[in-house]
């Protein structure tokens, strides 16, 4: 006899993964700012464990899962060489690192504004709206891509003048506590300000949105004559 429970709604599994990856965060980012403070030998590999993840999607999702984890590999042994040798700060290292991950976002989304480029954002809304873009969407999704490159070269610029000018207790905190937060705050802004103004535009669910950027970068050809206002 087969049960009559419900499967459980897509969004609430979402959901649950969303705060389940937001309470690992959260505990990680803690451990970082514990260890900066306590000058720990051990927080140089807490710093470099998220680019060791985003190092081996990148060159699994290019060149395969082998060759995402022979060079992630390599590098973890150069850096299991390299850190006990560093005679330097070791939280020079995370600094570095901070500063160079934000100035690299800033490049992600500012170099996109280059002309003859689509603006990045515009970009996720063609592939969210599946190439309805009304001239208002392309006009806002512009100033979105660039509001994001100001935001990251903010953040970097902060950080360095934290870290050189003011404490290493002070840039961990604004480093370690407060990124996090600041980025989630501005996706706050940016949708409320986007729905603000283009109330009138459609918008796509958090759901398809999500759906979208599973599938990579489809090619989501414009469709200028089947706008749906509402």
């Amino acid at each position: 006899m087969k049960s009559s429970s419900p499967a459980a709604p897509p969004v609430w599994l979402a959901v649950l993964g969303f705060l389940g990856a937001l309470s690992l965060l959260a505990a990680y980012l803690v451990a970082c700012h514990v260890a900066t403070l306590q000058r720990s030998p051990w927080a140089p590999y807490l710093y470099f464990l998220p680019l060791m993840g985003m190092l081996f999607s990148a060159v699994a999702g290019r060149w395969g899962s082998a060759w995402g984890g022979g060079l992630t590999v390599a590098v973890v042994v150069g850096l299991c060489w390299l850190l006990p040798r560093w005679q330097g700060d070791l939280n020079l290292l995370y600094v570095l690192q901070h500063v160079g991950t934000n100035l690299a976002f800033c490049w992600v989304f500012g170099h996109t504004l280059a002309s003859g480029r689509e603006p990045l954002v515009t970009r996720f809304a063609r592939i969210m709206r599946r190439g309805d873009m009304p001239p208002e969407v392309m006009s806002f999704t512009r100033a979105v891509t660039l509001a994001w490159a100001l935001f990251f070269a903010g953040i970097a610029l902060a950080s360095a003048f934290l870290y050189a000018a003011v404490s290493l207790e002070a840039w961990s905190v604004f480093s370690n506590l407060l990124n996090s937060p600041l980025i989630g705050l501005m996706f706050v802004v940016e949708y409320a300000v986007r729905r603000y103004k283009l109330r009138n535009i459609r918008h796509s669910s958090i759901l398809d949105s999500v759906q979208a950027f599973r599938k990579g970068w489809p090619v989501a050809e414009p469709n200028p004559t089947t706008h749906d206002s509402r």
